[in-house]
């Protein structure tokens, strides 16, 4: 019976890990709101500077619709807007983001269905060279979910201590020059740090043991396509990357908003699947829906993106989980409203030591 119970535990801490690697988490036990995003000028309009740099959006190669359509031409506007933003970030000589993942996953287990939460916060600031990467994730809720589909019982405390020590992680990166990358996980963090967020001592890394790599060793641990500096290492390269779709233009505003349904059945998003299937005890994963929202500044910046989906997938040969998850992101391209993002430089000298 022991070693049932650690085989079911066992099985849980795994699926669990599924997550943590989504980005996701969820409100539940703790009842965490949405992560407040509007600071040091995230989601305003980009600085001249910015402005100058980037390749504007070309309107001769836009079709709009104020809904949803399989219109051939809109989808690729759409696909052509987001290569456009996605590659003015990477080329772009100053970035901040800000970020908050959220998500629900319910797994059988032992022929109980189990439900698990996290959520998970992030920044990354890009300044001529130099990077910064700060994320961390918790576990917030554990529960039997009824057979009537209702939530059931807590998992006990016991259980969900192991689960929080298992899953909620810290990481960090730090590159002074766009070729050396330290890297630094299992900073000290607790349910107070979703809260604390976005402030630098949210998570507290005390003499940290950091790993260097290489710029290529840096984008294949990231899965990262074209740059780690991208929003997106979707490949629209496949034959249909996007099965639906939607893009509007504010002429007040000079954002167009876009929203697209990504191709989960062809090689779109292999690189998000392989990143998945690197751990052993997956056997199977697949996503089920992702849909996109994006807002791109007329200059061909974007201003906020929202990645939702869903997947599906098989452990240890048959334990079967699935997951809904959020991911949203806005950005800001003025180094001068840099506050609660403007990092000590003790932060980044610790892990180059």
């Amino acid at each position: 019976m022991k070693k049932i119970k650690t085989l079911i535990i066992t099985s849980m801490l795994v699926i669990l890990t599924l997550i943590v690697v989504l980005l996701s988490g969820c409100a539940g036990k703790a009842n965490y709101a949405e992560a407040d995003l509007n600071f040091d000028g995230l989601a305003e309009a980009p600085t001249q500077e910015a402005m100058a740099k980037a390749i504007p959006v070309d309107k001769t190669k836009i079709s709009l619709s104020d809904t949803d359509t399989t219109d051939q031409a809109v989808l690729d506007s759409i696909e052509y807007i987001i290569r456009l933003a996605n590659q003015n970030l990477i080329d772009c000589d100053f970035f901040a983001g800000g970020a908050y993942g959220s998500g629900v996953a319910q797994m059988v287990i032992a022929g109980e269905p189990i439900v698990g939460s996290m959520q998970t916060r992030d920044i990354r600031i890009f300044d001529n060279n130099t990077y910064y990467f700060d994320t961390y994730g918790l576990v917030v809720d554990g529960y039997i979910l009824n057979k009537n589909g209702q939530r059931g019982k807590d998992v006990n405390e016991a259980t969900f201590t192991i689960l929080a020590k298992a899953l909620n992680f810290t990481k960090r990166v730090y590159s002074p020059n766009n070729q050396d990358f330290y890297f630094s996980k299992n900073g000290k963090s607790n349910q107070d740090s979703l809260l604390k967020f976005p402030d630098q001592n949210a998570i507290v890394f005390n003499n940290p043991k950091s790993t260097k790599m290489s710029y290529d060793e840096y984008m294949k641990m990231t899965y990262s396509r074209f740059s780690y500096k991208g929003f997106t290492s979707d490949d629209y390269d496949t034959e249909k990357p996007i099965t639906a779709g939607l893009l509007k233009y504010d002429a007040e505003t000079g954002i167009y908003y876009l929203e697209a349904e990504i191709n989960c059945n062809d090689e779109t998003l292999k690189y998000s699947n392989d990143d998945m299937l690197e751990n052993g005890a997956i056997n199977k994963f697949r996503y089920a829906q992702k849909r996109v929202k994006i807002e791109i500044w007329e200059c061909g910046l974007i201003r906020t993106y929202i990645n939702k989906n869903k997947w599906e997938a098989t452990i240890l040969g048959t334990i079967k989980g699935s997951s809904d998850n959020i991911y949203e992101q806005w950005f800001s391209y003025d180094k001068s409203k840099l506050d609660k993002m403007n990092i000590d430089q003790s932060l980044k000298d610790a892990l180059m030591k």
